[in-house]
């Protein structure tokens, strides 16, 4: 059974893909989901707004483009997915800075006293806490 549902407080929702869909429930033996419609073909896309994007522009594989969609509504929708992939590898190229000069692998103090034996390394990602306070190096 497919229902529609009301959108909670669509006013925050910046992504232009929430104007052209709706978001229906639909109920399977278990449970409910809640999927977006699109608002030109009726097709229910079940995998979130990023891939009625893809849907509403018919630029990816994952979903089939929608035939009904008017052609200035496709060209708004890529050109907020290209914003997005460019923000994305802008952001990625500052971490990659960071990295090259040593910002994310030296500590201030490990920076300060390099010449002494006991060293600090930083924590980067998933280890354990305990590892990066005093490594003796030789």
């Amino acid at each position: 059974m497919v229902t529609s549902r009301d959108k909670a407080a669509s006013g925050h929702k910046k992504d232009p893909a929430w104007k052209h869909n709706t978001q229906v429930d639909v109920r399977g033996s278990d449970k409910s989901n809640v999927y977006p419609k699109c608002n030109y073909c009726d097709k229910v896309v079940k995998g979130g707004v990023t891939r009625m994007k893809e849907h509403l522009s018919g630029s990816h594989k994952n979903v089939a483009p929608c035939p009904k969609v008017p052609d200035i509504i496709k060209e708004e929708i890529k050109t907020y997915m290209n914003k997005s992939i460019i923000s994305k590898h802008l952001a990625q190229k500052q971490f990659e800075n960071k990295v090259d000069v040593g910002f994310y692998y030296e500590s201030e103090r490990s920076r300060r006293d390099s010449s002494s034996s006991m060293n600090l390394i930083s924590c980067r990602g998933a280890r354990d806490p305990m590892d990066h306070y005093m490594v003796q190096t030789s």
